[in-house]
């Protein structure tokens, strides 16, 4: 009798139900991740073909140059140290005190481009490592997603297998009645 009644009434697909109510809301929460990984490919690539001729890239960069109000404060600093300390020793106006100042201008000139050339690589550098690392997680999510999904296939054929074994057993239930009549 309790195969025939398990058969008829029994409910082999109420846990899978709630196991794919959990698991929509898993895939849920892997979704954004994923979308953000598949929305930093092409911004990738474009910083990508960026970089794909570094001379281009670095010309293209120094011609947004503009020297700081600092340095340019450093260089005026320079040249009035300069100038005071020529006329101190009688030097102003000569050749090498001339070559001293243009000299020490260059250089505070150069450091500032060099200071600033490297901000730009490294800020560069991290946007490029930023869109690798969204990539990534989008990966990462993207995997999670298709191991919850599969699993949610595998829930799927359980429960149809727990339906079908339930037929059977419904089935075999009956037979097993009919056979006791026998």
């Amino acid at each position: 009798m309790g195969g025939l009644f398990g058969g008829l009434f029994g409910d082999s697909g109420a846990g899978y139900d709630k196991y794919q109510e959990w698991m929509k809301q898993a895939a849920a929460a892997q979704q954004p991740y994923a979308n953000a990984g598949a929305g930093a490919i092409g911004d990738y690539q474009d910083w990508l073909k960026g970089q794909k001729d570094p001379s281009k890239f670095i010309n293209d960069m120094m011609g947004q140059y503009q020297q700081s109000p600092y340095n340019t404060f450093l260089q005026q600093q320079a040249q009035n140290a300069g100038i005071n300390a020529a006329s101190a020793s009688g030097l102003t106006g000569s050749t090498p005190f001339m070559q001293a100042q243009q000299q020490n201008s260059a250089n505070i000139a150069q450091q500032g481009m060099n200071d600033w050339l490297q901000n730009v690589l490294g800020i560069n550098t991290q946007y490029g490592q930023g869109q690798k690392d969204l990539m990534s997680g989008g990966q990462n999510a993207a995997n999670s997603l298709g191991n919850i999904y599969n699993q949610m296939g595998q829930a799927a054929y359980g429960k149809q297998a727990g339906k079908q074994q339930d037929f059977w057993n419904t089935i075999g239930g009956g037979l097993g009645i009919l056979g006791s009549f026998l």
